[in-house]
């Protein structure tokens, strides 16, 4: 049975994959120089992956994953709002299909 603490762990996961998104794509306007939003990003992924792994140690694989799957969540938010990205209605159900599967797998633990 995953244990609450693994989910907060996926969820954080989530939060610093999703942020490393934004400063990547930040970094990919200054291309070919290295720049410090890289470094953040890769950071950030670093981070990310440390809390995947520590939520595996408590946490199923098929409930964890799914809840870094949130990222994509995330990840489209921020682009909204940071960068003024537009995202159609198709997209925003999509969105809302992944919430929804995210939803059912954590209801459907043992």
């Amino acid at each position: 049975m995953t244990k609450l603490k693994a989910i907060g762990l996926a969820l954080l996961c989530a939060v610093f994959v999703s942020t490393a998104q934004i400063f990547q794509k930040i970094a990919g306007n200054n291309l070919p120089e290295l720049t410090l939003p890289i470094l953040a990003g890769l950071l950030l992924y670093t981070i990310g992956w440390i809390f995947f792994i520590t939520a595996l140690k408590d946490g199923e694989l098929t409930v964890v994953f799914p809840i870094v799957a949130t990222s994509y969540i995330i990840t489209a938010i921020y682009a909204a709002t940071i960068f003024n990205e537009q995202i159609s209605l198709l997209r925003w159900i999509g969105i809302a299909l992944i919430f929804a599967g995210v939803a059912m797998i954590g209801v459907g633990r043992k």
